[in-house]
């Protein structure tokens, strides 16, 4: 019998919808616990509890169940689908590797590239399960190319503050810029033009 390996999938990846939008609204827990989904998320039943280990594997838990940056960055609206588009392409790189859009495949065309990269059969049941699961996260996710674009200058421009205030914190910068607008005299002389020119360049641009 042939051990495949399957990418992550949760046997209940209907139910993630439902604990994701309780991660975007309830305050980040210092571990996440089936107690912690249950008791406070209102998840009671068992099919969460697989979740857990899922998350992990997503890059939203460490190994000690803690929640990272991930976690805590995708509970912004402004953020919340771009990190999950990047989580998706991490955690399904052998998927994206097969098709680079992916994401905007339908289940039959999911099913024959995993098919074909885990050497499953068509009709083995794990395969729609991994398909399943993935849809579900690109639900939440957002891979238009503006978008990422945008949060990845919003994070340079950042960065660029960051430098200038530790290098330039005291300092106060302007900047000056001028139209200049020329009434020639009516001639034909070059030399006359020349002489404008030059007494321009050098009283004025070159300061």
């Amino acid at each position: 019998m042939v051990n495949t390996k399957y990418p992550p999938y949760v046997n209940a990846y209907g139910n993630l919808s439902k604990l994701l939008s309780k991660i975007k609204t309830a305050s980040v827990p210092s571990k996440v616990t089936q107690d912690y989904l249950s008791t406070v998320l209102g998840l009671k039943s068992s099919s969460y509890q697989p979740m857990i280990p899922f998350f992990k594997k997503l890059g939203f838990l460490d190994q000690a169940n803690i929640p990272t940056q991930r976690y805590k960055d995708f509970r912004s609206d402004n953020k919340s689908g771009f990190v999950m588009a990047k989580a998706i392409q991490e955690v399904y790189a052998d998927i994206y590797r097969a098709n680079e859009y992916a994401h905007k495949l339908n289940k039959k065309e999911l099913t024959d590239i995993l098919v074909t990269t885990t050497g499953a059969s068509k009709d083995d049941k794990t395969i729609a399960t991994v398909v399943g699961t993935f849809i579900e996260l690109v639900k939440h996710a957002s891979f238009d190319v503006g978008e990422i674009s945008e949060e990845i200058m919003e994070e340079g421009e950042k960065e660029e503050e960051n430098k200038i205030g530790s290098s330039e914190k005291g300092k106060i910068r302007f900047g000056i810029s001028y139209t200049i607008n020329l009434n020639l005299p009516a001639t034909t002389e070059v030399k006359v033009f020349d002489a404008i020119f030059r007494s321009l360049k050098k009283n004025i641009l070159d300061d």
